[in-house]
């Protein structure tokens, strides 16, 4: 395999892992189901990112080399079951990566002003903005981890300025007011929001991200180990604690799946006068999203990579580059594919509709290759984590499936993720047997 540097220390795959996991996205959504997912959130953090912690790290110190998840699939089941769980993985980023910017757009133009929230609803602001902030990680990664490094912990920090400015607004809040919310911890089985339930796993997704960069960290096997078990702390801490601090602020009604986090800031700073909170979260915001767009591009860029040594896609996904020594063509194929993705995306829907089915597709798309994960973790001996994860794996698949309110056709909404779905299998199939045969 050609030489990659060793880049990443402790430091840096805790702040990595940090921000991959944590997405400011999902307390708003959270938030807007009610009190009631702080205990989701408890059981998710149970059932799902822990087992992941465990089986992620038990297969990363048993195959440390680069390519994490897919070396682990292979090595379990075969080499085409490798490479439909790399395919997968790599191709969930094409939807993840759009409905991100798009979320985090109107996030962050929220937060600078109520009047800005318009335009992020004109494809012709939205989406140029959102190609811009593209390109900026597309670059950062291109020139290699050195560079890229810094952006996903300035993602990672970014996510806890964000979690300072929400806690310290509650709590602010609470010495002179009332909670808004009167928080009943049962969670309410409304199927109207049941699809968010498999947002709530997605959301404890990307621990696994880091052993795919095994042969850039400095002694992998004692450094992902330990970098897990700190981030999943600091991310269940994220999640409850800064859903819960929405919810002090602002009614569950009154949060918008999409901006909420920006609207409880500006709450914050009309109730308090703390005009400073919304400028913070909104630049907290762009670093966060920047960390995590990264960490994904970057990681999930060395799967092709991997594929091209094994003669699994084609040669120049297996090439570095001459001067940054990056997987540069995969790192591209992921940025236009994304760039394309999010154009297409804004033609002929609703921005939240177009959201919400990029969402699901992220959904199903990545928890394809969990339960590839989960199966080999339970050939390997992982029992218990195993099993748990591939339930609730298999389950968020399913809600995915479950249309929102927002959607205009249930029809054609369930034609566009099973018809997609279908499309990728179909090229994944058609892409294997085509580099499989012999020239």
């Amino acid at each position: 395999m050609p030489h990659l540097k060793r880049e990443l220390g402790l430091r840096d795959l805790i702040l990595f892992n940090v921000a991959a996991v944590v997405s400011t996205r999902w307390i708003a959504t959270a938030a807007h189901a009610g009190p009631g997912t702080l205990v989701l959130w408890a059981f998710a953090a149970v059932f799902f990112l822990v087992p992941i912690a465990l089986t992620a790290t038990g297969l990363a110190a048993r195959y440390p080399e680069e390519g994490g998840i897919y070396v682990w699939t292979r090595e379990a089941f075969g080499t085409g079951h490798g490479f439909a769980c790399a395919w997968f993985y790599y191709l969930s980023n094409l939807f993840w990566v759009p409905s991100l910017l798009v979320a985090s757009a109107g996030m962050i133009a929220y937060a600078f002003s109520e009047k800005s929230v318009r335009y992020f609803e004109n494809p012709l602001v939205l989406v140029p903005v959102t190609l811009f902030l593209l390109a900026l990680v597309i670059a950062s990664n291109y020139v290699g981890l050195r560079v890229a490094k810094w952006v996903d912990n300035c993602g990672g920090l970014g996510a806890y300025l964000i979690w300072f400015a929400l806690v310290a607004s509650a709590a602010g809040f609470l010495l002179t007011h009332h909670s808004v919310t009167q928080f009943d911890l049962r969670p309410r089985l409304d199927w109207d929001k049941v699809n968010f339930w498999s947002q709530m796993a997605f959301g404890m997704t990307g621990l696994e991200l880091s052993p795919i960069l095994g042969g850039e960290i400095r002694n992998p096997r004692r450094t992902i180990l330990r970098a897990s078990w700190i981030s999943a702390f600091l991310v269940t801490l994220f999640y409850m604690s800064g859903t819960a601090a929405i919810l002090v602020l602002r009614s569950p009604d009154h949060v918008s799946p999409v901006v909420g986090l920006a609207e409880a800031s500006r709450d914050a700073a009309r109730t308090l006068g703390w005009n400073w909170v919304p400028l913070l979260v909104a630049f907290s915001i762009l670093f966060s999203v920047g960390g995590q767009l990264g960490t994904y591009i970057g990681a999930s860029a060395r799967l092709p990579f991997v594929l091209g040594i094994e003669k699994l896609l084609p040669a120049p996904f297996a090439r570095l580059h001459p001067r940054y020594g990056t997987p540069s063509v995969s790192i591209l194929a992921l940025g236009i594919g994304s760039a394309i993705l999010l154009v297409i995306s804004q033609l002929g829907e609703t921005v939240r509709a177009a959201y919400q089915i990029m969402i699901d597709m992220s959904v199903i798309t990545l928890f394809i290759p969990f339960l590839y994960l989960f199966a080999a973790g339970w050939k390997f001996g992982l029992r218990w984590p195993a099993a748990s994860g591939f339930t609730v794996a298999l389950v968020a698949i399913g809600f995915s499936f479950v249309p929102t309110a927002d959607m205009k056709s249930v029809w054609l909404f369930e034609a566009k993720l099973v018809g997609g779905c279908l499309l990728l299998s179909a090229m994944a199939w058609a892409v294997y047997r085509r580099c499989r045969r012999p020239a």
